[in-house]
């Protein structure tokens, strides 16, 4: 069964420091710590009237024990670190969704 982790960056401060750090640092890391049977994703949140997130990015994994164990080691921790210092408009949100 087919696991996705779905992180929600909030509106950052300044949206082109965030870009800057988002695209030169977190997701280079990012490519670096999934493994290639794990895709990303990543969207800019577009809403008319404003949204509480800016930005989302997915990751798929093959089964919850596979984004456990992602989660759990140097590298997940190293991915929330750098996630969280991307993030300027405050910490992000963390979804686990399972395909039904």
């Amino acid at each position: 069964m087919s696991i996705k982790l779905v992180v929600l960056y909030p509106q950052p401060v300044d949206e082109a420091v965030f870009e800057r750090v988002y695209h030169d640092q977190h997701m280079p890391l990012m490519r670096s710590l999934i493994t290639p049977a794990s895709r990303i994703r990543t969207y800019r949140v577009r809403m008319p009237n404003g949204a509480p997130f800016y930005r989302m990015a997915e990751v798929d994994f093959d089964d919850l024990g596979a984004l456990e164990a992602f989660a759990g080691s140097e590298g997940g921790q190293s991915a929330r670190e750098s996630a969280n210092r991307a993030s300027t408009g405050g910490e992000t949100r963390i979804l686990i969704c399972e395909e039904a």
